[in-house]
This record gives structure tokens, sequence and C-alpha cells, in this order.
């Protein structure tokens, strides 16, 4: 990303070269200019370089700038993922600039932890960007709801690089989550651990790339690791007791309402878990450690009945949105 800011910089100063008599006063001078051509707007052909290459004294003026961007209807969404589909690079640019102030939301809360805001804001949006170049408008789901893990993802190797700690590029780490998904379901079909080969037929990918990816995933970034020396916080910790705070935001109250009347099939500890975790009795949610110590059992655990009752009220969910989200 910093290369191709460069080149678009590169570009303008050279047409300086062509039409001015140059020096060092005339390009300081100009250089303000040039970098607000890297506007933030529907139209423009930079919006990728502009919104990676914020600065802690631009940050004001950023937020200043999206403010007037309003939230999508499902029905625009739609239209504009078919376009984009179709490499409509304005319906791409409205699409992220619609969802952008999600991504400031989410830097604040991750903005002490040693690392910059504008820094957590350009890493953020990067995600967001990645996300809206991969949204699919036919799977139905809420773009929000597909964009939170690539933000989220981007901005945890930010952390990741800025402690110190080795990281797994965001692609690779796409491509490992969907490994790690085809290995729990092979497993609970075969009743046991799948070969390479069986991973890669169902997931249509060459078996070199598979196991690739997960002997280089071995020497990579450890949720367990701390995120910074000497702190007993890891990088886990962040994402869960970040993570429900932030995705309480996407999940609105019709969502709860229809948890509420489902939950109640559930036994009573499946539907205590869940009501702790997302807050559904008013309460703030509870990070899978904290769940934990109230019931005496491991976060691990937690975690476990957690997907059991998720995976029981998916059957049950009989409203669209509500698969949506759980989905």
């Amino acid at each position: 990303m910093a290369k191709k800011r460069a080149a678009v910089i590169e570009d303008k100063v050279e047409e300086l070269y062509e039409t001015e008599d140059i020096n060092e006063e005339v390009l300081d001078e100009n250089l303000d200019s040039i970098l607000e051509d890297l506007d933030i707007n529907e139209s423009s052909e930079n919006l990728e370089i502009a919104l990676s290459s914020l600065t802690d004294d631009s940050i004001k003026d950023f937020i200043n700038k999206i403010d007037k961007f309003k939230p999508l209807t499902r029905e625009e969404e739609y239209d504009l993922g078919k376009k984009i589909q179709q490499g409509d690079q304005e319906a791409l640019n409205k699409l992220i600039l619609s969802n952008i102030k999600f991504v400031v939301s989410m830097a604040n809360r991750y903005k002490n932890t040693g690392v910059s805001l504008s820094d957590l804001i350009n890493q953020g949006n990067l995600g967001l960007v990645e996300a809206a170049k991969r949204f699919d408008p036919d799977k139905g789901v809420k773009f929000i709801s597909y964009a939170v893990w690539w933000i989220r993802q981007a901005m945890i190797q930010l952390l990741a690089e800025q402690s110190g700690t080795v990281k797994l590029p965001i692609k690779q780490a796409s491509l490992l989550y969907k490994i790690n998904e085809a290995i729990e379901t092979l497993s609970k079909q075969y009743h046991r651990e799948p070969t390479s080969e069986e991973i890669s037929e169902y997931l249509n990918i060459p078996k070199e790339n598979i196991e690739n990816i997960l002997m280089v995933s071995k020497n990579y970034l450890s949720f367990e690791s701390p995120i910074k020396d000497g702190e007993d916080r890891t990088f886990l910790d962040l994402m869960e007791s970040k993570t429900i705070k932030v995705e309480d935001e996407v999940i609105n109250h019709t969502l709860k309402d229809t948890l509420q009347s489902l939950i109640q099939e559930l036994d009573e500890r499946e539907a205590n878990i869940l009501k702790m975790r997302y807050g559904l009795d008013g309460e703030n949610p509870m990070t899978l450690e904290e769940v934990g110590n109230i019931l005496n059992i491991s976060r691990e655990r937690v975690r476990q009945i957690e997907s059991r009752a998720l995976s029981k009220l998916r059957k049950k969910a009989v409203k669209k949105k509500l698969q949506d989200y759980l989905n």
C-alpha cells in the first residue's frame, strides 16, 4: 500500500517538474495539495491509498469527512455488491465509505494497546476494503457482519507486528481459517483427523497449498502470546473483550428479541451462558473467562457449550435475519 501511495505521489511530482521551475520551495508548497488529491469520496480512483495514509494530524479531518456517509439498506448493499462483482469501482467505494465509521469505532476500542489511533484506522480500513472486494451479496448476510472479521483480523495483525510477534499474512490467515473449518467438519464426518488429500478435495484447493499453510502457521502468531513484554493480557483476551462489545453494536434489538424467545428451548446451562455472553438480560456481555469463573468451568468448556447452543439455535431459527447473524 505504501508503494502504491508513493507511486501516485511520484507521478504528481513528475508533473510538477514538467510544468514548474521546480525547486524545494515549490515542492513543499505543492505537497499538501498533492496529498489532498488522495481524496475520500465515492468517485476517488485512489480511495484505498487515501484510507491507509492517515496520520495523527489528519485524523480529525478524516472523521469530519466520513460523517456525511450514511448507513445503507439491505437492498442498497445487495445492489452495490452485484455491481462490485462486475468491477464497478464507484460501487466499491460507496460500500466502503458507508461502513467506515465502524472501523473508527473498533479502532477506539484497541487504542490503549501502544499503537496509534491513525495506524489502527489505516489497518482497519484495509481490512474493510478487502471485505468489500470479497463481499457476496447472494449469501444473504449483512455486509458489516461479514466485514467485522476482516477489520478485526487486520488490527490484531498490526498489534502483533508492533509487539514483535510474527504474524500470518491476512490472505494466508483466511485460508487457514477455511482449512481449520474443513478439518472440524471432516473430522465429524469421518470420526478421525482428515488427510491433506481429503481437505484438498473438500475445499478444491491444491494439496501442496494446504500442507504449506499448515506448516507455516505453526511458526506464526500464537493468540496466547502477551500483547507486550511483561504484560499478562494475551491477544486472545484482547479479541474476546473487544469483540463482544463491537459485535454487540451490530446485533440489533430485533435479533435479541428473537434470541430471547428461542433461548427458552435450550437447557438451563446453555441458556445462561448465551445470556451472559451476549448480555441478553440487560447486563454487559462477558468474556469466556468471566463466564467460566462464574460457572467454575474452563473458558474452553464455555466456548464448547456456547458453540453447541448456537448450533441448536441455527436449526430452530425460522427468521432469515437471525440466521444471517448466527452464521
